[in-house]
């Protein structure tokens, strides 16, 4: 599998605009269910990027500070980050991750529909970014927190489905800082098909992958990128999903997925 991935993210993003098959299948705690084609996805992947880089003026190498609560959104706007060549930080939503220098904080509302303290506490110099947890959201219903800031839902849908920008992030700039250290840009993808390539035999015919988690860590994303990469749907979801019980194994069955 390492060595058939594409080299770099907008790559593999170019790679799902012409799949029609799921990419992404997403459970949430209240029972909901989406799908996106990877086609769709990439339609997401580049209206962030836009979004990031038109109403945010973010550039490659610029940080991202993102609340690590695991959502569809939330995929989408690491991709859209690394889309156009900036660098995400997973942070704690509850803690004060957000650092001096982080040009954008992206924050998701929480299960009562509150925003995350994280928007509360944005370095100057930064935009704060406010994504809904609902999954067909048009925009925030309740009261935007105090300050500037940006409502996800209700501007991404305004930009452009193709992203004209970068054609490749510089391989040596920062794409994801860790408490296991930072990773290149140029070593996202590779990293990614290590780990696929350690689990893709046991994967047999199944058309999706799910990706265990509920925090948005260094390897949950790798994960992801390596089933995205490696041409099958990944399922990911905010609520417990436990192999053992018998209600997720019948949804697994349903979506012809397997555990990563």
């Amino acid at each position: 599998m390492a060595d058939t991935i594409p080299p770099s993210v907008p790559r593999l993003v170019d790679k799902l605009r012409s799949n029609s098959r799921p990419a992404l299948i997403w459970y949430g705690q209240d029972g909901e269910r989406v799908e996106l084609s990877g086609r769709v996805l990439d339609n997401w992947v580049a209206k962030t990027a836009n979004l990031w880089v038109d109403e945010l003026d973010l550039a490659a190498g610029d940080v991202v500070a993102l609340g690590d609560d695991l959502h569809w959104r939330s995929l989408a706007a690491v991709l859209g980050t690394w889309r156009m060549g900036a660098a995400v930080r997973a942070v704690d939503p509850l803690d004060g991750g957000a650092e001096a220098g982080d040009r954008a904080v992206v924050g998701l509302v929480d299960a009562q529909g509150a925003p995350p303290p994280l928007l509360d506490r944005v370095p100057p110099g930064a935009r704060a970014v406010l994504l809904d947890r609902p999954a067909l959201s048009l925009g925030y219903r309740g009261d935007l927190p105090g300050g500037d800031v940006l409502d996800y839902c209700a501007e991404v849908r305004a930009h452009a489905d193709v992203y004209a920008g970068l054609e490749e992030p510089a391989p040596d700039g920062a794409a994801l800082a860790g408490t296991e250290g930072v990773l290149e840009h140029g070593r996202l993808l590779p990293a990614a098909g290590e780990l696929g390539a350690e689990r893709e035999s046991s994967w047999g015919r199944a058309s999706a992958v799910h990706v265990p988690g509920r925090r948005m860590d260094t390897e949950l994303l790798l994960r992801v990128l390596a089933v995205l990469a490696g041409g099958r749907a990944v399922v990911v979801t905010d609520r417990p999903a436990d192999p053992a019980d018998a209600a997720w194994r019948s949804v697994l069955a349903a979506e012809n997925a397997t555990a990563f």
